[in-house]
């Protein structure tokens, strides 16, 4: 049992695949993480009033908070090798809560039934009552579930409710209808949100790479690189879905829009996409800057070298005098043109860079 009074039953590790976990590798900037830990467990038994709060620090995993004694022992719970990202100051959850006669509703007053005050209070695990708006916000998240049970997902986790005693009491116990409804919490409802929380590791890490090469100039092959980890991870983690479990399809998907997944997925084809230009932007310029000097020095030179062979005595010290004057014109030839000047200085600037 933790110090916050979760019952642990089981353990599940969740890692990335071997292609994204060695593109994570590859990129200079360190991942936050590459896995998913899921804790399987229970409650403490607490008043039902207390239980908001309750799951509130059995969820902090801040070092601050209680002395971290909850981070502690959740960093011991886990697999040999595995730690806790240092970024992590509170764990996404699921939580299923059920009556055994009929919920009792938190705050008198409010334009919410009691199952939607239970929603909203585990779902942000407060004990503060729901704001006004609360009402709205749990229809955007709300899932399509079967009857008798309630729920919602968001950035912080899933929450579900029963709105009844169990619909077949007279099954033996574990084979009940809200028995079901925690093997479904446990399993694919679980792997949603490890995917979902995957997902965001993933966006995370490609965030931090491509804000890391826009301080410096881009390589080209870093930039194709990462262009195509992305477009890996498109089509595998993020075109992921669950089939007909449409419910796992909505929790994901609202984990995501919480999180803002969406819009960082956008913006960093954007910004791979600026790098490209720049990328593309800088090989130009180093062509042209090549071009330049190969001008501004082979005309010259190949002018000396004809005069030099057409002179009654072509010896050593008229090709000396020749080269020296071809020198000479090179060097003026690029001071006096600021184009020529400018590709010099480019294409030097460029080749000190890339070492």
């Amino acid at each position: 049992m933790s110090p916050a009074g979760f019952q642990l039953s089981a353990i599940e590790l969740i890692r990335l695949g071997a292609p994204t976990e060695a593109a994570l590798t590859d990129m200079d900037t360190a991942a936050a993480a590459n896995g998913v830990v899921l804790l399987h467990g229970v409650l403490p038994a607490v008043r039902p009033a207390d239980l908001p709060k309750a799951l509130q620090f059995c969820a902090s995993i801040d070092v601050h908070h209680r002395q971290g004694e909850q981070r502690h022992w959740v960093a011991q719970q886990l697999p040999r090798g595995c730690r806790i990202a240092e970024t992590e100051r509170e764990m996404v959850h699921g939580v299923l809560v059920t009556a055994r006669r009929e919920l009792s509703k938190f705050h008198e007053g409010l334009d919410l039934s009691a199952a939607e005050q239970w929603l909203w209070k585990m779902l942000y695990a407060t004990e503060y009552p729901p704001p006004r708006e609360a009402g709205e916000e749990l229809r955007e998240l709300r899932l399509r579930l079967p009857n008798a049970i309630q729920g919602v997902a968001g950035a912080r986790g899933l929450s579900l409710v029963g709105t009844s005693v169990d619909p077949n009491p007279e099954q033996p116990p574990n084979y009940q209808y809200y028995d079901a409804s925690g093997f479904h919490l446990a399993t694919l409802q679980s792997d949603a949100l490890a995917l979902a929380c995957l997902q965001r590791i993933v966006l995370d890490a490609f965030g931090q790479e491509v804000a890391r090469m826009g301080e410096h100039e881009p390589l080209r092959r870093k930039v194709g690189q990462l262009e195509r980890d992305l477009l890996v991870f498109r089509r595998s983690y993020w075109a992921a879905d669950f089939g007909r479990q449409a419910v796992c399809t909505a929790i994901m998907r609202n984990f995501q829009r919480g999180c803002g997944l969406p819009e960082a997925l956008q913006s960093l084809v954007s910004d791979l996409g600026e790098l490209s230009r720049q990328v593309q932007a800088a090989e130009t310029e180093t062509t042209n800057a090549i071009l330049g000097l190969l001008a501004a020095i082979g005309l010259p030179l190949a002018t000396g070298l004809a005069i030099w062979q057409g002179l009654p005595q072509a010896d050593v010290a008229s090709l000396y005098r020749t080269l020296g004057i071809t020198c000479l014109v090179t060097v003026l030839l690029t001071s006096s043109f600021p184009g020529l000047r400018r590709l010099f200085v480019t294409l030097f600037r460029r080749r000190r860079r890339q070492r």
